[in-house]
Formats: structure tokens, sequence, C-alpha cells
């Protein structure tokens, strides 16, 4: 009875979110402006308020959490590049599985699942994991972007920093701080504690809300083979990486349950919103990839919480 409940929790925003797109409340514009608010603003509130009210024992799982990103995401970045050279002969299908596969929802998607499964206590361990998202996600992917095509690749040096700061600074930044403040015990005022709590309530719903709204089920028939792989590679192979990662991890630090449990669940999170950044630098089928975003993330509704159930019983 319980997974059903977590279960509807998650889904009602994310189809609310979609049947506004349906009736067309929002245009792109406003969809877009709404989702910069919700990372550039409400974001950034709940990882203050998680991190700075975490307790000791949480603290401690920092370092396991970003240990354990770095390894997954190698993981998905080695096997998306091999398996993307047999699935396509066409090298634009070919960069799109790569790119859709190697990275996940794990901050956007992750932190909402998380907070559903496991309280503030999985909330919090799931920040910790995604701390390193940016510089990770951007290393990996414009070293991914060198090894699927040397000769033209479009990615230079000069690229990584300006977009690392763009998307890293404010998150990055906040978790520093919240930490700093919590570890000396620094007080906050009553009425600058709620004015926290009052955004940091409202982004979790938020970020299912607008992941609804950016659903879009336009897909070529002929595109599907690619769309099933990819979602398939992240949804059920990626518990198998988990699992290595898990493994490796608890080799160089201790994990908690909860610890161990965010990051099996971390790695089954679908493509994420932001694969598509790097087009700019590479040739990719923008509706391909757009196709898979919105099939593995609509496979995962399903696939998520049987994963949630599994990892209970483990």
């Amino acid at each position: 009875m319980k997974i059903i409940i977590i279960v509807i929790s998650l889904l009602l925003p994310i189809f609310f979110g979609y049947f506004f797109k349906l009736i067309k409340l929002f245009n792109k514009d406003e969809i877009a402006t709404l989702r910069k608010f919700v990372v550039k603003v409400t974001v950034p509130f709940i990882i203050f308020r998680n991190l700075y009210k975490a307790d000791m024992e949480s603290l401690g799982q920092i370092y396991p959490a970003m240990l354990s990103f770095i390894i997954l995401s190698l993981l998905y970045m080695i096997t998306a590049y091999f398996v993307s050279n047999i699935i396509s002969k066409d090298r634009k299908k070919q960069n799109s599985y790569a790119f859709a596969t190697f990275v996940g929802n794990y901050g956007y998607l992750g932190w909402g699942v998380l907070y559903y499964f496991y309280g503030n206590s999985g909330f919090t361990r799931s920040v910790f994991f995604t701390i390193l998202f940016w510089p990770v996600f951007l290393s990996t992917g414009f070293f991914l972007v060198y090894l699927k095509n040397k000769k033209h690749a479009r990615a230079n040096k000069n690229n990584f920093l300006p977009v690392l700061t763009q998307h890293a600074t404010i998150p990055i930044l906040t978790a520093i701080v919240a930490i700093a403040m919590n570890i000396t015990h620094v007080n906050i005022p009553n009425i600058l504690s709620n004015f926290i709590d009052d955004f940091a309530n409202i982004t979790i719903p938020m970020i299912l809300f607008t992941i609804g709204l950016n659903f879009s089920f336009k897909m070529k028939r002929s595109q599907f083979k690619v769309i099933f792989s990819s979602s398939l590679h992240r949804l059920i192979f990626g518990f198998l990486l988990g699992i290595i990662t898990v493994f490796v991890t608890t080799l160089i630090f201790k994990t908690d349950k909860i610890m161990t449990k965010v990051i099996l669940i971390e790695s089954i999170m679908p493509t994420a919103a932001m694969a598509p950044l790097f087009e700019e630098y590479i040739e990719m089928d923008s509706e391909l990839m757009s196709g898979i975003i919105t099939f593995s993330t609509v496979l995962s509704l399903v696939t998520i919480p049987i994963w949630y159930y599994l990892v209970q019983l483990l």
C-alpha cells in the first residue's frame, strides 16, 4: 500500500503538468521560464535547507556519495560509447544514443523520487550524490565528444569553464555555505528560516510538474529501436552499473543503508533533459534525442517503483 501511495504522489504532479501542456495553458517560452525558476531559484533553497539541517551522520556520507557519482558516470560513459557504435550505422543516431544514455536525470527527477521514497535523509544523500554533477557531466561529456568523433567534433577546451561556471556556481556555493553553517552551528533567525522553508517546500512538486510540461510524444517508427535500446540501457542495465558502483565505493568508504539505496535508485534514472547540451559540439538527431528523453522518462514511471520494491527487499 505504501508504494502505491508513493507512486501516486510522484505521478500526480507529472500528469498535472502534462495536462496543462495538452490544454496549452503555457507556451514554450513560459515553460522554459518556469523550469528556469525552479532550477535557479527554488532548488538552491531546498539544497540549503536540507544540508543546513542535516545531521552529522548524514554529512559523513558526502564522500562516498561523490565518489559513487564519478564511478557511475564513467561506467555509463564507457558502456554508452561502445553500445552506440553497434546500435546504428548512422553517425547522428550513434551520437544521440551515446549522449542520451550517458547522462541520467539524477538531480531533477532523482531528487523528487528519493524525497518521496526516503524522506529528507534520502533527499540529502541524493544532493550529496549530485554535488559534482556539472564538473563530472561536462568533463566526461566533452571526453565522449572526443571519443565519438575525433575529426568532426566541434568542442574545444575553452567551452568547459564558461559552461561550468554558468550552471554549477549557484548549487555548489549553496551546498558549501549550508554545510559550513551546519558544522559551525550558525543559527538562522526564524523569519529567514521560514522564508527558506517556503521556497524549499514548493521545489519537489514543481520539479515533477515541469517534467510533465516538457513531455513530447512525437517519434518516428524508424527511431524506436534506438529509443527503446537507450531506455533499456538506463532503466534496466543501469541497475547492474549501480551494483558495481556500490561495490567499488564500499571498498573505499563506509556507506549507510540509505546511501546504498540512493546509489542504486539513482543508477536507474531516465535520460536527463540537459543531454542535448552537447548538440552544439557534435552532430546529433534532435528529434531522436527528444524521443529518448520522453520515452525513458515515461517508462521510468513504471520501472522505478519496481526497482524501489526490489531494493527494499535486498
